[in-house]
C-alpha cells in the first residue's frame, strides 16, 4: 500500500475516532447539562464550605446552543445564618452566561460571549480597624478585598476582560458601616465589542444622588497579534462632592478626614501592545476641606495637573500642583508665611531597584499633617511625631531603594519643639537624611535661634549662632539621638561640644553633655542661668542661687543625666571645671560674700572644690584660700590682710548686735589673719556654723569719731570665735590714748574686758568740747575698767583716784594735783542701770524704762540725800547746792564749756527739773546778797518755765521757743541794794557820770542769738526807796538790739521811749535813745533816783532824743549828741548849790542873783519859784547849744538864756537877759548895792517917768568861764 494513502488512511481513521470522541461527548454534555438542576444542593454545599455562610440557590438551569453551553440561575442568597436573624451577604437576582466555544479555543482562555446578570447586590461590614469583610461565621473571599496591586497582572486582567461580552444591570453595593449605611448603585454595565474592537462602560451612583458618582469609558483595539497585544484608551470622571459620605464610612477612625470637597477629577488612560502606556490625571477642586486630629486642612482652590508614563526599565510620573490659600491648624507665626503648604512639582520613578520621589519647596507642617497619608520611612514619621517639626522644606526626596526606606530634605528655618527628653529649638537652616531606621541632620542656625532643653536648662536658650550635626538611630522601641561639633554663641559665650540621649523601650535611659565653653559672664547674668536645674543638687543648687557669680575665661561641663523608668533612681554624674575671674562666692545670705575672686573651681552633684588665688570682701583681702562643698557642708579657709577701713567695713557687715557702733570708728594701718569657717547647707544649718577669724592688729591709729578720739600704735593678737549663734573676741591689745597708754585684756566668751591706762586731762577735756577748761584742769588721769560680760548680767565699772589731777574750781570741786578724790561709775547694762559718784560731792544716777527711750537720771550736786526717791517722770532731774554761791566764778569757769544757744539747749527736753540753792549769793563786791533758789521746769509747749526767789529778787520767766517773743522775764520784786554802791553825803552823782570811761565796744555776737522777749518788774527797791513799774519789749537782729516801748515809773513821773543799741562796724557800737517825761513832779524822780531835789514842779515834759557810742551802760553827755526840749510849770529851783541844781537850771541861778545883789525875799527863802520854763537845746561833741532863748518866768522876773554849755570843761557861754519890774516896794538900796549904775539909772528913770517904769526893765548879760564862778559882765540895759 502506498504509504501516502496508508498515512491518508490513518488520519482519517484518527480524525474519525476524534469527531466520535467529540459527538460523545457532546452526548454526554447535553445529557449532563440536562440534570445540572440536580446539581443544586451540591452547588450550595460548596459555596456554604468555601465562604462559611447560609447559601440558598432557587434556580440552575444549563443546555447548550449549537457549540455553546449556556448556563442560566436565579434567586442566589447568601446570609450568615439560615434563619430570620441572619445578616445578608450577597444576593443575586438573575445570571445567564454563554461560552463560545470556538473563541474560547481560539484564546486559549474562557471567552463569554453573552453574559447578562440582572440584581447583584453585595453586602460588606466594617469592623473596629475599618476593614470590610463578612460577619462570623461567614468569610468573604481574599480576592474581593485583599490583594497586592501589580501592574502586570492589571494588564492581564484587562487583556482578558476585554475578549468578554457582558450586560450588567441593578448592580448594588451595600456598605454597612461603623455609624451610618451607604448603597451605591450601577444602573447599567456594558461590555460589547467585535473582532474590531471592544467598549466598556458604566456609571456609579450613590443612593439618593441623581447625579453620577463616576462614569468610565474604555476603547480597545486589537493589535497586531490580536488581543493579546491590544491597544486601549480609558477616560474617567468623578464628581468629588458626591463622595463625601462614601469617604466618611471608608475613613471612620482615621485621624484624616473629609469634611468638604467639590470639583471634578478626570482620568486619562492609554495601553500599548496590551501594557499600560500612559495615564494622566486632571484634577480641578475649588475646595477640599480635611480635618486631622480635630484640626481642619482647608485647600482652595487646587489644581493639579500629572501624568505616568512606561519606561524600558520601569515608570516615572510627574504631578504639578497649586493650592493658593491653605489654612493649617498650626501656630499663629505660620499664618503670614507665604510658602506653599503642598509641593507644586511631584516627581517619582521606579525600576529594578525601588522607587523614588521628589518634591518642591513646601511648609514643613503639611508634611505633619500628611505624615499618615505619605509612604515615608517609619524612622522619619517618628522624627516627625517626636518633634512636631515647623518650617520650609526647599526640597524633598524620599524613597525605597534596595529595600530600604531613604529620605533627604534641604529645610530652612526649621523649628523643632521638645518631647520629652528630646531637646529642640529653632530656626535652623539644615541638610536632613534618613535611612530606614537612622539619620542625620546638619544644620546651622539662623536669625538668633533658640535650643530648649527642657531636662537640662528650664528657660529656652538663646543663641547668637548654632552649627552642628545630629544623629538618631531607632532599634525597635528604643532612640538613640547624639550630636556632634556642636558649636555655639550662648549668651556671650562661645560654648562647643556635644551629647548623647537614649530613650524608649521601657528601658531606662540617659542624657549625656560634653561642653567646653568660654567668655562666660556670670556677673550680669546669675549664674543659674548658665547651669543645669535640678542636676547639681538641692542644697548646691540652693546655695549657687544666693549669689554665686564670676566670669569663666574657659570651662568644662560633663554631665550624664539618668532617665528614669519603672521608679528606678539612679544618681546623674557632673562634672563642672571652671577657670574664675571676677568671681563672687557668698556663703551666707547675712555675712559678706568674698568678691573679684581668681581662682578654679570644679564642681559634681552636691560637692566642691574650689581653689583662691586672690579674693576681697569689703576690702578685706584673701589669697591661699581654699572653698570646699561636701555632704552639705560648706568650708572655707585662707589668709587676709586689710587696712583699717576694710576692716570697719566688714565688721560693720556681720551679723551681730552692736555691730552698728563700729560706724563711729576709723582706723589706719594693716592686720593679717587667717579665715577658717564651716557650715551646714540647708535646713538644720543654722545649728551647725563655726567661724575662726585670727587676725594681729597693727593700726597706727584708731579714732572714734563722735568725740575725735585717736587710739595710736594699736597692736595685738585678736580673735573672733562663733559657733552657731555665740561668738566672741580674745585676745590683748595696747595702744595710745590721749597722750598716756591704754591695754585691753579680751576674752568676751570668758566674759570680761579689762581695761587699764592714764591720759592727759587737757586732751580729754577736748575730746569733751570744753577744751577752754584747760586752764582750770590739768595733769594726768589714771584709770582702771573692767566689762563683766555673763548671760544674766553684763557691768561695766570705771575707778580713777584722780591723784595727779589738778582741779582749779570754786569749792568743793578744786583740788590739788597731789590729793586724792575718789571716782566710780558702775552700769549695769543688762537693767539698764547707772550710778556714780565723785568724792562724795556729787552723785548721779540713771535707769532705763521700758515705756521710754530717755529713761530716768537724776543728779546731786552739793548736798547728797540718803534714800533718794525716783521721779515719777521719765527724764532727768538735777539738785545742786552751796552754802556760797559765787555766780561770777561759776560762769568764768563754765564759761568755755557753754557754746552757742542751740548747744547750750541741747538735750534740755530730757530734763524734767533743775534746781539750785544757795545759803548765800556772792554779790559784785564779794558781798552776799542772802538765799536764793532757780527751779526750771519745763513748759508743756517745749519751754521753761525758771521760779526765781531769794533776798535778791522774787518772780520768774518762762521760755517759749517756739512763739516770736520767747523769752518773757516777770519779776514781783527786784533789791538793788546789793547790786549797785550805796550813796553817801547827800549831794548827788548824776554829773559825775559825765566822766565815763570814752573807750566804745563793739556789738556782740550772743545778740543775734538773744530770743526776742519781755521785762516786767513790778517793784524796784533801793535804800528803802520803790520805783516802777517797769515794763519793756526786745527784739535782736543780728546788727541791733531795740528795747521798746520802754516805760518806767519815777515817783510822779513816767518815763516812756525806745533804746537801740546796734552795730556801728566790726570794732564800734552806738546806741540811740528817745525817751519822754511826762508828769507833775519833776523832784519826785530825782527824790526815787536818790538824787538831791533841785527842783520841783506842778507839772512836767522833757522831750529827748540821744546817741552816744557804746552799749547803753557807756553813757556819757561829753560823748553823746542829739537834743532836748524841756516845758516846767509851777516849780522852784531849790539846793541851787547842788551840781544836779546847776545842770537842771542850765547854769548857777543862785550864783548870778547873789552876784547881782537883788534880794528877792519872796522867793529866796525857798529857792527860786517859776512859773513856766521852757526851751529846746542841741547836744553835740560835748557842748549843749540852746536852740533859741531858754525862758525862765517867774512870779516877778523873766530870765532868757541863750548859748553854749561846754559839758566836757564844764565852761558856759551864754547870754542872759534879766527882766525886772520896778516897783516902791523895790529897796533902792538892794538895787545899788548888785548894781550901783543900773540901780542909779533906774531909781532917776523911776523918779522922772513914774508909772512907765511899773512894767519892766530888761537887763542884759554875758556870762562866760566855768560854770561853778563864771564871768558875768553887763552888756546892755532897757
Amino acid at each position: 500500500m502506498y504509504p501516502l494513502r496508508l498515512v491518508a488512511r490513518w488520519t482519517l481513521t484518527l480524525l474519525a475516532v476524534v469527531l466520535a470522541l467529540v459527538a460523545v461527548l457532546t452526548l454526554l454534555l447535553r445529557f449532563a447539562l440536562t440534570q445540572i438542576d440536580e446539581l443544586a444542593p451540591r452547588v450550595e454545599r460548596l459555596l456554604e464550605a468555601r465562604s462559611g455562610a447560609s447559601v440558598r440557590l432557587a434556580q440552575l438551569e444549563a443546555r447548550m446552543v449549537g457549540l455553546d453551553p449556556t448556563l442560566e440561575s436565579g434567586g442566589l442568597t447568601v446570609t450568615t445564618r439560615e434563619d430570620d436573624t441572619g445578616l445578608p451577604l450577597l444576593e443575586v437576582g438573575h445570571a445567564r452566561m454563554r461560552l463560545d466555544t470556538a473563541a474560547s479555543l481560539r484564546a486559549g482562555m474562557p471567552v463569554i460571549a453573552d453574559a447578562r446578570l440582572s440584581g447583584l447586590t453585595l453586602h460588606l461590614y466594617q469592623d473596629e480597624q475599618g476593614d470590610w469583610h463578612w460577619p462570623d461565621p461567614a468569610d468573604l473571599p481574599a480576592a474581593l478585598i485583599e490583594g497586592e496591586f501589580d501592574l502586570s497582572q492589571m494588564d492581564a486582567m484587562v487583556g482578558q476582560l476585554l475578549r468578554q461580552r457582558a450586560w450588567v444591570e441593578d448592580v448594588r453595593l451595600v456598605l454597612h458601616g461603623r455609624t451610618r449605611r451607604l448603597d451605591m448603585t450601577a444602573p447599567r454595565l456594558l461590555l460589547t465589542g467585535d473582532d474590531r474592537h471592544a467598549h466598556l462602560e458604566g456609571e456609579v451612583h450613590l443612593m439618593g444622588q441623581e447625579e453620577a458618582t463616576l462614569q468610565a469609558a474604555l476603547e480597545v483595539f486589537p493589535g497586531p497579534g490580536g488581543l493579546r497585544d491590544f491597544s486601549a484608551a480609558l477616560q474617567a470622571e468623578m464628581k468629588l462632592d458626591t463622595l463625601i459620605d462614601l469617604v466618611e464610612v471608608f475613613t471612620y477612625g482615621d485621624p484624616l478626614q473629609l469634611e468638604d470637597a467639590s470639583g471634578d477629577v478626570t482620568l486619562w488612560g492609554r495601553w500599548h501592545r496590551g501594557a499600560l502606556a500612559d495615564a494622566r490625571l486632571d484634577v480641578d477642586v475649588p475646595r477640599l476641606a480635611l480635618r486631622r486630629d480635630d484640626e481642619p486642612i482647608v485647600l482652595e482652590p487646587f489644581r493639579a495637573r500629572g501624568q505616568w508614563l512606561r519606561g524600558d526599565e520601569g515608570w516615572e510620573a510627574w504631578l504639578q500642583g497649586d493650592a493658593s490659600a491653605a489654612n493649617w491648624a498650626e501656630p499663629r507665626e505660620l499664618e503670614d508665611e507665604k510658602k506653599p503648604a503642598l509641593p507644586h512639582f511631584w516627581h517619582v520613578r521606579s525600576d529594578g531597584e525601588g522607587w523614588w520621589l521628589n518634591t518642591s519647596q513646601f511648609e514643613l507642617a503639611s508634611l505633619a499633617a500628611w505624615r499618615e497619608r505619605v509612604l515615608l520611612p517609619e524612622g522619619l514619621i517618628r522624627t516627625i511625631d517626636a518633634l512636631d517639626p515647623r518650617g520650609l522644606v526647599t526640597g524633598l526626596g524620599f524613597g525605597r531603594r534596595d529595600g530600604q526606606w531613604i529620605a533627604q530634605a534641604a529645610v530652612h528655618r526649621v523649628e523643632v519643639s521638645p518631647l520629652d527628653e528630646v531637646p529642640g529649638g529653632g530656626p535652623l537652616d539644615a541638610w536632613v537624611e534618613a535611612r530606614d531606621f537612622t539619620g542625620r541632620v546638619e544644620f546651622i542656625g539662623v536669625d538668633g535661634p533658640v535650643l530648649r532643653i527642657p531636662q537640662v536648662y528650664a528657660e529656652p536658650m538663646a543663641l547668637t549662632h548654632a552649627s552642628g550635626e545630629v544623629r538618631w538611630t531607632y532599634e525597635g522601641p528604643r532612640t538613640f539621638v547624639s550630636g556632634r561639633g556642636l558649636r555655639a554663641g550662648w549668651q556671650g559665650a562661645e560654648v562647643e561640644g556635644g551629647f548623647g540621649l537614649a530613650i524608649g523601650g521601657g528601658m531606662r535611659g540617659g542624657l549625656g553633655l560634653d561642653l567646653r565653653f568660654r567668655d562666660v559672664d556670670a556677673v550680669d547674668r546669675p549664674l543659674t542661668d548658665w547651669l543645669p536645674v535640678d542636676v547639681m543638687g538641692e542644697q548646691l543648687d540652693a546655695w549657687l542661687a544666693e549669689g554665686v557669680a564670676g566670669r569663666v575665661p574657659a570651662g568644662e561641663l560633663k554631665l550624664h543625666l539618668p532617665l528614669q523608668r519603672d521608679g528606678q533612681s539612679v544618681p546623674p554624674r557632673l562634672r563642672l571645671d571652671l577657670a574664675i575671674e571676677e568671681g563672687r562666692l557668698p556663703f551666707d545670705p547675712e555675712w559678706p560674700a568674698l568678691e573679684a575672686l581668681e581662682g578654679h573651681l570644679t564642681a559634681g552633684i552636691d560637692t566642691l572644690e574650689a581653689e583662691v588665688h586672690h579674693a576681697e570682701s569689703l576690702g578685706i583681702r584673701g589669697r591661699n584660700g581654699r572653698v570646699s562643698l561636701a555632704d552639705d557642708m560648706l568650708r572655707i579657709s585662707g589668709d587676709l590682710t586689710a587696712d583699717g577701713e576694710a576692716l570697719r567695713r566688714y565688721l560693720r557687715a556681720l551679723p551681730v548686735d552692736g555691730m552698728e557702733r563700729v560706724d563711729d570708728w576709723r582706723g589706719e594701718g594693716n592686720t593679717a589673719g587667717r579665715l577658717e569657717l564651716a557650715m551646714r547647707l540647708g535646713e538644720g544649718g543654722e545649728d551647725d556654723f563655726t567661724l575662726a577669724l585670727d587676725t594681729q592688729v597693727a593700726l597706727e591709729r584708731l579714732v572714734y569719731l563722735p568725740f575725735d578720739v585717736a587710739f595710736r600704735d594699736l597692736n595685738g593678737p585678736l580673735t573672733w570665735q562663733q559657733r552657731n549663734e555665740e561668738g566672741g573676741l580674745a585676745g590683748r591689745l595696747e595702744a595710745g590714748l590721749l597722750g598716756g597708754p591704754i591695754s585691753a585684756d579680751i576674752d568676751t566668751l570668758e566674759g570680761r574686758v579689762e581695761l587699764e591706762g592714764a591720759m592727759q586731762v587737757a586732751r580729754l577735756l577736748e575730746v569733751g568740747g570744753v577744751g577752754g577748761l584747760g586752764t582750770r584742769f590739768s595733769g594726768r588721769l589714771p584709770w582702771r575698767g573692767r566689762l563683766t560680760l555673763g548671760d544674766s548680767r553684763n557691768t561695766f565699772r570705771f575707778d580713777s583716784s584722780l591723784q595727779g589731777v589738778a582741779i582749779d574750781l570754786p569749792p568743793p570741786l578744786g583740788k590739788t594735783a597731789g590729793e586724792s578724790r575718789p571716782l566710780w561709775l558702775e552700769a549695769d547694762l543688762d537693767r539698764e542701770r547707772v550710778e556714780a559718784e565723785l568724792g562724795g560731792e556729787a552723785r548721779l544716777r540713771w535707769r532705763g524704762l521700758p515705756y521710754s527711750d530717755l529713761g530716768q537720771g537724776q543728779l546731786w550736786f552739793g548736798r547728797l540725800p540718803d534714800a533718794p526717791i525716783w521721779p515719777e517722770r521719765e527724764g532727768w532731774e538735777a539738785t545742786f547746792y552751796q552754802s556760797r554761791l559765787d555766780l561770777r566764778e561759776w560762769v568764768s569757769a563754765l564759761t568755755p564749756m557753754t557754746g552757742s544757744g542751740a548747744e547750750t539747749l541741747s538735750g534740755a527736753e530730757a530734763v524734767n527739773r533743775l534746781r539750785i540753792e544757795a545759803a548765800c549769793l556772792v554779790g559784785p563786791r564779794e558781798g552776799c546778797l542772802g538765799p536764793m533758789t532757780f527751779e526750771a521746769r519745763p513748759r508743756a509747749d517745749a519751754g521753761w518755765r525758771v521760779d526765781l526767789e531769794g533776798s535778791l529778787l522774787e518772780g520768774h520767766f518762762d521760755y517759749r521757743p517756739a512763739v516770736d517773743a520767747a523769752l518773757d522775764i516777770a519779776l514781783e520784786r527786784l533789791t538793788l541794794d546789793g547790786l549797785l554802791p550805796a550813796q553817801t553825803g547827800g549831794t548827788g552823782e548824776l554829773l559825775e557820770e559825765l566822766d565815763v570811761p570814752p573807750d566804745p565796744t563793739p556789738l556782740p555776737a550772743w545778740i543775734a542769738e538773744l530770743p526776742n522777749g519781755r521785762l516786767r518788774i513790778a517793784d524796784i527797791r533801793y535804800q528803802g526807796r520803790d520805783m516802777g513799774p517797769l515794763t519793756t519789749r526786745w527784739e535782736s537782729e543780728p546788727e541791733r538790739l531795740v528795747l521798746g516801748p520802754l516805760g518806767l515809773t519815777l515817783g510822779r513821773v513816767s518815763a516812756t521811749g525806745e533804746l537801740v543799741w546796734e552795730s556801728a562796724g566790726p570794732d564800734d557800737s552806738l546806741t540811740r535813745s528817745r525817751f519822754n517825761l511826762d508828769g507833775s513832779d519833776l523832784g519826785s524822780a530825782l527824790e526815787v533816783l536818790g538824787q538831791p531835789v533841785s527842783i520841783r514842779s506842778g507839772e512836767a515834759r522833757v522831750r529827748s532824743q540821744l546817741a552816744w557810742p557804746g552799749p547803753p551802760w557807756q553813757f556819757a553827755l561829753a560823748r553823746s549828741r542829739g537834743s532836748l526840749d524841756v516845758e516846767l510849770r509851777d516849780g522852784r529851783f531849790v539846793q541851787l548849790e547842788s551840781p544836779t541844781a546847776r545842770l537842771v537850771g542850765l547854769l548857777n541861778v543862785d550864783n548870778l542873783l547873789r552876784r547881782l545883789r537883788m534880794d528877792f525875799s519872796d522867793v529866796t527863802g525857798q529857792g527860786t519859784a517859776f512859773d513856766r520854763v521852757s526851751g529846746a537845746a542841741t547836744l553835740y561833741e560835748g557842748v549843749l547849744e540852746t536852740n533859741g532863748p531858754v525862758r525862765i518866768d517867774g512870779p516877778a522876773t523873766t530870765f532868757t538864756l541863750d548859748g553854749t554849755v561846754d559839758l566836757a570843761r564844764r565852761e558856759l557861754d551864754q547870754h542872759l537877759s534879766v527882766t525886772v519890774p520896778v516897783s516902791s516896794n523895790l529897796p533902792l538900796a538892794a538895787v545899788i548895792a548888785g548894781a550901783p549904775v543900773v540901780g542909779g539909772a533906774l531909781f532917776i528913770a523911776d523918779r522922772l517917768f513914774g508909772r512907765v517904769l511899773d512894767r519892766a526893765t530888761r537887763i542884759h548879760y554875758r556870762v562866760r568861764g566855768p560854770w561853778t564862778s563864771p564871768e558875768i559882765k553887763l552888756e546892755t540895759a532897757e
